[in-house]
């Protein structure tokens, strides 16, 4: 091996590492403050009376918040979808057309999750269910061990099936599932279990994590099930992702990330109200739910599939490196 060849790839893995700490740093700070925001929000929803059943304002708040500033987090997989073009087929000599069979593929898994939902809707909420839990697990990617990020994730899923049963229920039922019982049965021992975890390893976890799980239950004993999920979704979460993929693609400020967003946001907005006119024959909130909650399903899988294929090529070069 070439001395040039040793000191590139000593520099090369210096600078991934360095990037990779100086995001989770980023994030840890990030954490912080938005632990503040959700806070505000469920003080907030409280003083406006959203304790009780969800209503109109309910569903205002998450169409509104959840078209704002919780589908633009997932507008930026076509960036990694490029990124990870150029890992695995770095010498094409087309890669739009490479990215456009990648988005391709990424709107047809979508459309097989649509029907999916419409033949099975009981299997397809099990995995939309187990794989958000998954995915909001990330939320704590360097910050906790594997088995806390899933408790996490579970406890975010499953806390309003276990302290809002009636209106979880009545949710379920609008997204075509017929007998949403089982799914509140199985919540129950697994928050039990993802608590018992959590308590166990207090002392590791730190003030940060432990005030977030405070949070969660604070807001899914006090909130009905749709605020609690805009104060989670729109205020911790979302904003979270959007300032990682803001450091991992350097994107230089909201202007820049605006118009790499917008395009996607845009087409996920009309897709969504065609969805709602086709389903308008329903009620108008049970048309809201269905559109908002299932066209997430179909945009969840293929969004944890790129961000998944993302953090292994992020990885990649420092084990090369070592090796």
């Amino acid at each position: 091996m070439r001395p040039g060849r040793h000191i590139d790839g000593t520099s090369q893995r210096h600078r991934v590492m360095t990037s990779i700490n100086a995001l989770r740093k980023g994030t840890g700070t990030i954490r912080g403050r938005l632990l503040w925001l959700m806070a505000g929000a469920i003080v907030l929803a409280l003083l406006s009376r959203q304790g009780e059943s969800a209503g109109v304002m309910s569903l205002s708040v998450l169409t509104v918040g959840v078209a704002l500033l919780g589908l633009p987090h997932g507008a930026f997989d076509h960036l990694t979808g490029a990124r990870l073009i150029r890992h695995y087929r770095p010498d094409t000599q087309h890669p739009r057309a490479c990215l456009g069979l990648f988005m391709t593929g990424y709107l047809l898994l979508s459309l097989m999750l649509l029907e999916c939902w419409y033949h099975w809707s009981s299997l397809a909420l099990t995995l939309f269910l187990l794989l958000s839990a998954a995915h909001f697990g990330t939320d704590w990617r360097g910050g906790q061990r594997l088995i806390h990020r899933l408790c996490w994730g579970v406890l975010v899923i499953g806390l309003p099936f276990v302290w809002r049963p009636d209106e979880v229920t009545d949710i379920v039922r609008t997204l075509a599932v017929p007998d949403p019982s089982p799914f509140i049965e199985a919540a129950r021992p697994m928050v039990a279990l993802a608590l018992s975890i959590v308590l166990v390893g207090a002392r590791r976890e730190g003030a940060m994590f432990l005030l977030a799980i405070g949070l969660l239950l604070l807001g899914a004993i006090t909130l009905n099930p749709l605020i609690y999920f805009v104060c989670y979704f729109c205020c911790f979460h979302s904003p979270l992702h959007l300032g990682a993929i803001r450091h991992e693609h350097g994107l230089s400020g909201r202007r820049q990330m605006l118009a790499v967003a917008a395009p996607v946001v845009l087409m996920t907005w009309f897709g969504a109200g065609v969805g709602y006119f086709w389903m308008s024959h329903a009620h108008v909130s049970g048309a809201l739910i269905k559109t908002i909650f299932i066209g997430l399903a179909c945009l969840t899988v293929p969004h944890m599939l790129v961000e998944w294929l993302g953090e292994r090529i992020a990885h990649a070069p420092v084990k090369a490196a070592r090796g």
